[in-house]
């Protein structure tokens, strides 16, 4: 049955200038994750992509917000939760959390938004917003017609085949350097993933920002790390939740 359930420089050489600062957040602006946790000190981003922008933008809800499951019930107020709603039921997961992330940036982005079942069937959302539904055909996935569905019934459906299998073996693949955007990814039934929103390095050290659902499904959050909110980048990332090796580590296709 199917499953169900993410440079050397001269010695003469003139200083490089230093990045203007991130705009103060404002009444028309509100705190993002780039204003709310700036890197270490004497540390400067990684520069990333578009992607990496994307965290980087997201909006960080007020200072004291509780994480929340699916249901309301508080689960912690250690954590600086970011906007990101769930959809309806116990679904938008840690697996899934990462994958809406990068399922939003790319909708946004006008780009193919397709993950994979944990079947290996390809769930792309173009079929969904035509009409057709995958449906549980013993170990696979078929599709039949229906009605053209909303962005919202897409995701249900994703996050219900989709998880931390699917994402380690079909959307992912292994990497060895941290950049923003990446993913920690423990697959299993359950496992555990993770996503960088943010990375910052100095000469000797990386540094990560660590975002994260949870199970039951709940509120993005930032994980809270010893140093400012964020985490030292070594073999293991002590997280409250879920310690995970970084030789997790993956980055999407």
């Amino acid at each position: 049955m199917l499953i169900t359930l993410s440079v050397f420089s001269c010695a003469l050489a003139e200083p490089a200038p230093a990045p203007a600062p991130a705009p103060a957040p404002t009444a028309t602006a509100p705190a993002t994750v780039r204003h709310t946790f700036p890197p270490p000190a004497g540390a400067r981003r990684v520069e990333g992509d578009s992607f990496a922008t994307y965290l980087r933008d997201l909006r960080v809800l007020p200072e004291g917000t509780p994480v929340t499951t699916h249901a309301g019930d508080v689960v912690r107020r250690d954590a600086r939760v970011l906007d990101l709603p769930l959809v309806p039921g116990d679904l938008q997961q840690c697996a899934d959390t990462a994958i809406r992330l990068r399922a939003e940036w790319l909708r946004s982005t006008d780009q193919p938004v397709l993950f994979h079942a944990t079947s290996g069937d390809p769930m792309p959302w173009d079929r969904y917003a035509r009409g057709e539904r995958a449906r549980d055909a013993g170990n696979r996935l078929e599709w039949r017609p229906s009605e053209p569905s909303t962005w919202e019934g897409y995701l249900q459906a994703l996050f219900t085949w989709a998880g931390t299998a699917s994402l380690a073996e079909r959307d992912t693949v292994a990497d060895d350097h941290p950049d923003p955007g990446d993913i920690l990814v423990q697959p299993g039934f359950p496992g555990h993933a993770v996503i960088l929103l943010d990375v910052a390095t100095t000469d000797e050290a990386t540094w990560v920002l660590v975002g994260q659902g949870y199970m039951p499904a709940q509120s993005l959050h930032v994980e809270p790390g010893p140093k400012d909110g964020w985490f030292a980048w070594d073999d293991h990332l002590e997280l409250s939740t879920w310690p995970l090796d970084t030789a997790l580590l993956r980055r999407w296709r």
